[in-house]
């Protein structure tokens, strides 16, 4: 193990000694999120066009917006307003506590759950009918999970990837093929958080690539923690239609 890595676990294990795991929400130790806070989470039931914002039944982008997007659409599993996700995401990503990724990803499973109950009943509907499913929904355990990648300087900060953590339990959970070596993010970028829209799209061009064989049409489930403007999402689902994907759809905990 790199002598950075060991340094990383070390100190993790300090720190759990000196501040140990209790719930975010009631401070009961154990857990990051104990099971009876987990149930107060909201699950998103109102899907919409990332662009717009006009409601669409899957949270794919709308007729007037589609051109406009290689992405197709967004699936949205929470609400970042709501205290404890605000707190998960923050603890994952700027306390460096991958362990809460465990807690988080059984939110995206629990909403892929529910489209996946959802496209079944829209299976009896009108082809036209607005509840028409995503493929990528239809044919969910053909699908591959990618998480958006970390540039190797930003990874060697943080010591993880949070969306490649948060893809773990999700992909082994549905038993769906996973790749996280061959997409990678070749340009290192300054942090989205303090750019304006423009300026986070210029940021993102050419920062990925694909570096594997073509995709031959599979549909790919991109996996991250939040979606703010949908720009890094947008510009990984170029490089991957690019590469040959077929429908590439967003998966994150939040919007941001």
């Amino acid at each position: 193990m790199p002598l950075t890595k060991q340094l990383f676990f070390i100190w993790r294990e300090v720190i759990d000694i000196i501040f140990p795991i209790e719930c975010l929400g009631c401070k009961q130790e154990g857990k990051w999120l104990c099971e009876k806070c987990c149930r107060t989470i909201p699950i998103n039931t109102e899907p919409y066009c990332l662009s717009c914002k006009t409601k669409t039944a899957f949270g794919e982008f709308c007729k007037k917006c589609k051109s406009n997007y290689n992405l197709d659409g967004v699936f949205i599993a929470s609400d970042y307003d709501h205290e404890l996700i605000k707190q998960g995401i923050k603890t994952l990503k700027y306390r460096f506590v991958y362990d809460i990724s465990q807690e988080l990803s059984q939110l995206l499973i629990l909403f892929i759950q529910e489209q996946i109950r959802k496209s079944k009943s829209a299976e009896w509907l009108p082809v036209d009918n607005f509840y028409q499913s995503p493929t990528v929904i239809k044919k969910f355990f053909e699908a591959i999970v990618i998480p958006v990648p970390l540039h190797p300087k930003r990874l060697r900060w943080r010591g993880f990837n949070q969306a490649e953590k948060l893809s773990e339990n999700f992909f082994k959970f549905f038993n769906l093929n996973s790749n996280s070596q061959n997409f990678r993010r070749i340009i290192h970028t300054k942090s989205q958080a303090k750019l304006n829209e423009q300026d986070r799209k210029d940021n993102l061009k050419n920062c990925f690539a694909w570096q594997g064989d073509n995709l031959q049409n599979k549909n790919i489930i991109l996996i991250d923690d939040v979606c703010t403007t949908g720009h890094t999402l947008e510009e990984c689902a170029k490089v991957l239609k690019q590469a040959g994907a077929g429908e590439v759809w967003g998966l994150v905990v939040a919007k941001g």
